[in-house]
């Protein structure tokens, strides 16, 4: 089956926008308030939103729960179940929100937090597959989303409350349809049919499962910095309440001019997207902010709370961007990658936002204690800045065990024929050698041991080089959903669960 790849990207960018944008628009935007009463629903609201962070934790939590006691499986429509779900929610949420029922919000906002992970979870697995060229589509993604927001918020009600309504079932109708026409066989996206491919993961849930190798350090400085803009956001929203519609508001026109400014060196020089680069830029519009608030006190706070709110949210957009990248790189499951993600986002924000209110309730909302606080959330974020913007350009891929020991013997060898460049040539070209005849007999072991194919065979011969999903995809010229179900079927003819497993069991097998 022919895939036009620029139609794929579109769906891509497109559907997934849908998804964001209704995140925006029904918890962060005034579209669903009852007229006559935003405070009030601005504020059970606010609740609803807490639960559906809390949820995702929860649901990051399970996943890694159940995934050590068995393969996890997700069916063909458990991605329809959950934007079907969405939907309901969101009319459920209307209907909450005028007659005060702060309860139905809240189960609203747990139901939403779930489905809401599984569907981006999908199409973070979608960013996942490919060249790293797919990467500045993350933020196209955002900035399409943060465009839709700025539309629907200002159109007339119901029709704003009716699109709201369809943005989660046109996410989940663009992903199916491209990931029936990403891959030849439906099995590779969906798991199907009554034999032994119903049990097979698909896209979502196979490759690593390794936790320990994110980029545990530069999505920890962003999550850091995340925390501290979040904390900032919630002590000026309590310093200025009545205006909470507006910061949301300018808080997206912000994250759609970081998003720009972003993507404007992809345009003129094609350069790569750094994201160390994107991170200081945000970095600088909190500062502006928290200084612009700090020097015109109260006059300052809708612009200045703008840029911190705005600020706040697009790290959020930097931490899934990491996430795919090392999706990417790494060869993890995305369920799980994206899972963790998505989790930290929502803790840190739920965190910053809850210290913040108590920061307001129990100093107060004087002037003085406003500059306190954006004067020492400046000098964090220019720590920050200075010690670790490097952190978040995300670690290059590692060399596996057998690499590093290739590396160090070749390296020995070189040393001993330091005094002859031919003989520290052939050294070098022996052990190479050796090396490739050591690692031909495992593999012939390994087939006749358990029984692998061919294909899965050459899978494997990458897999314990350390190579990720993508770059076998390409050697072997197949899609990267190809490759993780093959990988899955030799996971689960050796018994193993994790790269780290294979690796001992390959260089064991003498």
């Amino acid at each position: 089956m022919a895939v036009c790849p620029l139609r794929s990207l579109a769906k891509t960018v497109v559907g997934s926008s849908l998804l964001w944008a209704w995140g925006f628009l029904c918890y962060l935007s005034p579209v669903l308030f009852p007229s006559g009463g935003a405070v009030s629903a601005s504020t059970g609201l606010e609740y609803g939103f807490f639960a559906s962070q809390a949820a995702v934790v929860v649901f990051a939590v399970a996943v890694i729960a159940v995934s050590r006691r068995r393969a996890l499986v997700l069916g063909r429509w458990a991605f329809f179940g959950a934007a079907a779900l969405i939907a309901l929610t969101t009319v459920a949420l209307v209907a909450a929100l005028r007659i005060g029922a702060l309860g139905v919000v809240v189960c609203c906002g747990i139901v939403d937090g779930i489905c809401v992970s599984l569907m981006g979870v999908a199409w973070g697995a979608r960013y996942s597959l490919g060249s790293h060229t797919i990467r500045p589509l993350v933020v196209v993604s955002f900035l399409l989303a943060y465009l839709v927001y700025l539309v629907v918020a200002h159109m007339p009600q119901p029709w704003s409350a009716f699109i709201v309504l369809m943005l989660p079932i046109g996410s989940w109708a663009l992903w199916a349809n491209d990931a029936a026409a990403r891959h030849e066989l439906s099995s590779e996206v969906f798991p199907a049919g009554d034999d032994g491919a119903s049990s097979m993961p698909g896209e979502l849930t196979a490759g690593s499962w390794e936790a320990k190798v994110l980029p545990w350090r530069p999505i920890g400085v962003l999550v850091a910095a995340a925390f501290i803009g979040n904390l900032m956001a919630s002590v000026i929203m309590g310093w200025a309440y009545d205006a909470v519609d507006s910061l949301f508001y300018g808080g997206v026109v912000v994250c759609a001019c970081i998003a720009t400014m972003s993507l404007v060196p992809l345009a003129t020089d094609r350069n790569v997207l750094s994201v160390g680069s994107v991170y200081r830029i945000t970095l600088t519009f909190t500062a502006v902010g928290l200084v612009a608030i700090m020097v015109f006190d109260g006059a300052g706070v809708p612009v200045g709370g703008a840029l911190v709110q705005g600020s706040a949210f697009f790290l959020q957009v930097l931490v899934f961007l990491i996430i795919t990248q090392s999706t990417q790189e790494q060869g993890l499951s995305p369920l799980l990658a994206f899972s963790v993600g998505q989790a930290l986002i929502s803790a840190v924000v739920v965190l910053g936002n809850v210290l913040g209110k108590q920061v307001y309730a129990l100093f107060g909302s004087g002037g003085f204690v406003l500059d306190v606080v954006c004067g020492c959330g400046l000098l964090a974020l220019f720590f920050m800045l200075v010690a670790r913007a490097s952190s978040t350009e995300g670690r290059p891929v590692g060399h596996d065990a057998a690499g590093r020991a290739f590396s160090v013997v070749a390296q020995g060898a070189k040393e001993q024929g330091a005094g002859s460049g031919d003989d520290a040539a052939r050294a070098v070209g022996s052990v190479a050698d050796a090396s490739e005849a050591l690692m031909q007999q495992r593999l012939d072991r390994f087939v006749e041991t358990y029984g692998l194919t061919k294909r899965e065979v050459e899978v494997l011969r990458y897999l314990v080089r350390g190579r990720s999903l993508p770059y076998i995809a390409d050697v072997l010229f197949v899609t990267t959903g190809t490759v993780k179900t093959h990988t899955v079927h030799i996971y689960r003819k050796l018994e193993v669960n994790a790269r780290q497993e294979l690796l001992d069991l390959f260089e064991g097998k003498q």
